[in-house]
């Protein structure tokens, strides 16, 4: 129950960050059985588990850049089509020729982000328990409740702790602010869990009495948290060997950025604020990460650095997978899929933005092809002298769409154009009749 008390409590990362802590604890417990008691290893295959169990989302956002490649040239033309139109009616026109393109290919707009908004909630999850792993891992805990209920009862208060830690981070501040109200020892574990070499020599030295027993569990602690002769507690420092692990930060994550977007054509930055702004981010980046390890203990930046070597090989592999798919077949294959489920809504494709799809987006606008797809739709006689005023492309159409159907919206846009240009060849013919008329005067 100790343990339980201090994990992350939120709402939506709270319940997350526990699911992964089991995760986390059946590692420990199963590198403790062959002998192997280390939390830095314990992290790495943590880091390398979740990341695996993510990876069929990872493998959905590339498919969407992959298919965003055959895209991009068409969704940019029409962006540059409308650049500088900022109405009403422009925006929408933009908006509809848009989700053309998107129908075309059976590629919803909201499948490259979806993936994305999963993985989010999981990663922060992941850090708060990277960050306080007694809270979350019972073995771990114990190393250092003994000494807490000792220290506790020589009179030292989790404020005074906290003091000694190098990196106030949110986990001392939180125990700081609940240790006001509450004297359990799980607060004191919290803290004594962020203590380095330095912090430990520190507590030696206030408690003269606990020395040994404090140096015990500093030594033990300094064995679990031991990763390559780093003590994953302390923090790098640049006159150290430790200076490695930002170094890594850094190349490793400018290798993974550059290997996810291997094969993906990226927009002209030159014209797109969006696109300069994301090349930017995935430039500076790096060096951040790297600067904030020096921030943070030796664990965060070993978490960081093997989640970045793990996203390079996983890049390897999805590039690799999909250099051998055929991604026309993909497309038709959401086209198919798209039908279907607009079926199974109760839409019928061929009344939608299906028809208007097929042409160019260069050619959406273009009134004859509308009024030769609304034809074709509405199953009005090719011939125009049959055609009814009601059933007119330009006078509303079929009465018959769905209300708020995006074949209603296209209709409507088609209606408002054909009005629009009815207007300006009456304003023309009558410029003209009154030009004529004054040169027979």
């Amino acid at each position: 129950m100790n343990v339980i008390l201090t994990t992350y409590q939120g709402a939506i990362l709270g319940p997350i960050a526990r699911v992964l802590g089991y995760i986390l604890q059946a590692l420990y417990a199963l590198l403790a059985n062959f002998g192997i008691e280390n939390t830095g290893i314990c992290m790495i295959l943590f880091t390398f588990l979740v990341n695996g169990l993510m990876m069929p989302m990872q493998i959905k956002q590339q498919k969407f850049s992959k298919m965003s490649m055959i895209m991009n040239p068409e969704i940019q033309a029409i962006q540059k089509k409308y650049k500088n139109k900022k109405d009403q009616a422009s925006q929408q026109k933009m908006s509809l020729e848009t989700q053309a393109v998107y129908q075309k290919y059976g590629v919803s707009p909201a499948s490259g982000c979806l993936p994305m908004l999963i993985t989010f909630p999981i990663l922060f999850a992941l850090y708060r328990v990277i960050y306080n792993i007694p809270a979350y891992v019972p073995q771990v805990y114990d190393v250092y409740s003994g000494i807490a209920q000792q220290i506790k009862s020589a009179g030292v208060s989790v404020e005074q702790l906290s003091k000694m830690v190098s990196s106030s981070t949110y986990v001392v501040t939180n125990a700081v602010s609940a240790a006001k109200n509450s004297d359990n020892i799980s607060y004191f574990v919290d803290v004594l869990g962020q203590f380095n070499t330095n912090a430990w020599t520190q507590l030696a030295a206030k408690c003269p009495d606990l020395k040994t027993a404090i140096m015990e569990v500093a030594e033990k602690s300094k064995h679990i948290n031991t990763f390559l002769g780093l003590n994953i507690a302390d923090t790098p420092a640049i006159k150290s060997v430790s200076v490695i692990i930002p170094i890594l930060s850094v190349v490793t994550q400018i290798l993974s950025t550059k290997i996810s977007m291997a094969g993906t054509q990226q927009p002209d930055a030159s014209d797109n604020p969006t696109a300069q702004s994301m090349k930017t981010m995935n430039n500076v980046m790096p060096f951040i990460t790297g600067l904030m390890c020096f921030m943070f203990p030796i664990g965060v930046g070993i978490y960081w650095v093997a989640g970045n070597v793990f996203r390079i090989f996983q890049g390897i592999g999805i590039n690799v997978y999909f250099s051998k798919i055929d991604m026309d077949a993909e497309m038709a294959k959401n086209v198919e899929k798209n039908k279907k489920r607009m079926e199974k809504m109760g839409l019928d494709p061929n009344t939608t933005m299906q028809d208007i799809a097929k042409q160019r987006t260069s050619s959406i606008n273009n009134k004859t092809t509308q009024a030769k797809s609304s034809n074709k739709n509405s199953g009005i006689n090719k011939n125009a002298n049959t055609v009814s005023k009601k059933d007119s492309p330009n006078n509303g159409g079929n009465k018959n769409y769905k209300k708020g159907s995006i074949a209603a919206y296209a209709n409507m846009l088609a209606r408002d154009t054909g009005d629009k240009d009815k207007k300006e060849y009456r304003i023309n013919s009558q410029s003209s009749g009154k030009s004529q008329t004054g040169k027979k005067k």
